[in-house]
C-alpha cells in the first residue's frame, strides 16, 4: 500500500483527504432494512411506503436511512415476521397469516363478514391491540402499522359465476387460513399461497381461482406472457366476505437501541393515525378499481344478490365455531376477543 502511494506521488493524508470529500456529508447513524411485499411501482410502495420512509429520513436530518427494497430482495414474504423478530432486516410490511399459528388473537378480524370496509375493520383491530387484547401476538416485535384488507373477491380464471353453487369444487388461493376456513365452508378448496407465487400457479394450473382485493391483481407480477395478476384472471365475485390482517413492524431490539429522539420520529410517522390513513386509501383504491373493472370488456365483475349474500352469511356462519374451538385449544378466551371486535365494529359504523 506504501508503494503504490509513493509511486502515485500521493501521502496517505492526502488519500484519506480525498475519501473524506467524495463522502456523503451526512452518513446514516442507523440503517433500517425494509422489506416490502410490493413491486417497485405499486400504488402502495410509491404512494405509501416510500413517502413514509422518506419523511424519517428528512425529519431525522439523515441519521436514519431506510433500505426500503421491493419484494423479493431481501426474502421470501412467508419469512418476512420470523426475520423481522431475529433481525434479519429491521422492518417488514407483511400478512400475518403467512406464518401460521404466530398471530392467533389477530385472526378475530379475518373472519366472514365481519367489518364492510378497511376504516372500519383497521380501527376496530387498533382498538383490540390498544387495549391488550392482542399483547401476546405482537410482544417480540415493534408495531408500526396494524390494518385489514377491505373484504375480498372471489377471481376466476375461467369460471362464470351464476350461484354460489358454481364456486364449489374450485381451488383458491387464500391468504390466510382463517379466511381459508370461510372459503371452504362455500364448497371451495383453499390453498395457502403468499403473493409472490400466485401469478405461477395460476398459470400451472394448481389454482383456479385467488381470494384477494380488487386493486392488487394490476399491480401484481402475472406469469409468462401475461404481465400481471388481473390479465390471468376473467370473472370477479364481489364475494366481500373476509380479508387478511396486515402489519408493518420493526425488530424491537433495534428500535429500543436507537436514541430517544429517533425513536420519537419513528413514532410520530408510526401507529393509529398512519393505519388509519392506510385504510382510507386502500378504500379509495378498492372503490376505483371496482369501477374500473367493470367497465373493461375483458372481465366480468358478478354482484351477488341480497339472496345470495344471505346465502353466503349462512354457509359461513359455522366458521365462527370452528375459529373459537381453535383459539381456546392455546388458551386464548375466543368469545370476549370476538365480542369486543363486533362491539367495536358496530361503534365505528356508528360514528
Amino acid at each position: 500500500m506504501s508503494i503504490t502511494l509513493r509511486r502515485a506521488g500521493l501521502s496517505l493524508v492526502t488519500m484519506l483527504a480525498i475519501t473524506l470529500a467524495s463522502a456523503p456529508a451526512s452518513a446514516a447513524d442507523y440503517v433500517l432494512r425494509f422489506a416490502s411485499l410490493f413491486s417497485p411501482n405499486a400504488p402502495v410502495q410509491q404512494d405509501v411506503l416510500v413517502p413514509w420512509a422518506q419523511q424519517i429520513e428528512k425529519d431525522s436530518t439523515g441519521r436514519i436511512h431506510i433500505d426500503l427494497e421491493p419484494l423479493g430482495t431481501f426474502g421470501k414474504p412467508v419469512d418476512y415476521a420470523r426475520m423481522v423478530e431475529k433481525g434479519d432486516v429491521e422492518i417488514a410490511y407483511t400478512v400475518q397469516g403467512y406464518t401460521p399459528g404466530v398471530f392467533p388473537e389477530t385472526t378475530v378480524m379475518e373472519l366472514p363478514m365481519l367489518y364492510p370496509d378497511s376504516v372500519t375493520g383497521t380501527k376496530a383491530l387498533w382498538r383490540l391491540y390498544d387495549e391488550g387484547l392482542l399483547a401476546k401476538d405482537y410482544a417480540n416485535v415493534k408495531v408500526l402499522g396494524l390494518f385489514v384488507l377491505p373484504p375480498y373477491g372471489i377471481f376466476t380464471v375461467d369460471r362464470n359465476v351464476t350461484s354460489l353453487r358454481d364456486l364449489r369444487g374450485l381451488r383458491v388461493r387464500t391468504p390466510s387460513a382463517t379466511v381459508g376456513l370461510a372459503l371452504q365452508r362455500l364448497g371451495t378448496i383453499p390453498i395457502g399461497l403468499p403473493v409472490d407465487v400466485l401469478g405461477e400457479n395460476i398459470s400451472n394450473g394448481l389454482v383456479d381461482a385467488v381470494a384477494f382485493g380488487w386493486d392488487t391483481p394490476r399491480s401484481t407480477a402475472g406469469f409468462g406472457d401475461k404481465k400481471t395478476l388481473e390479465q390471468q384472471v376473467k370473472y370477479m365475485v364481489d364475494a366481500n366476505f373476509a380479508a387478511p390482517a396486515l402489519m408493518m413492524a420493526m425488530n424491537k431490539a433495534k428500535y429500543e437501541a436507537m436514541p430517544e429522539d429517533l425513536r420519537k420520529i419513528i413514532d410520530a410517522h408510526s401507529g393509529h393515525d398512519f393505519s388509519m390513513n392506510f385504510a382510507k386509501y386502500r378504500d379509495e383504491h378498492e372503490a376505483a378499481a371496482k369501477k374500473r373493472l367493470a367497465q373493461d370488456p375483458t372481465h366480468v365483475v358478478i354482484e351477488l344478490s341480497p339472496e345470495q349474500r344471505e346465502e353466503m352469511r349462512k354457509l359461513v356462519a359455522p366458521v365462527v365455531n370452528d375459529w373459537a374451538a381453535g383459539l381456546k385449544k392455546q388458551g386464548i378466551d375466543a368469545d370476549k376477543l370476538l365480542a369486543r371486535a363486533r362491539e367495536l365494529v358496530s361503534a365505528a359504523n356508528t360514528n
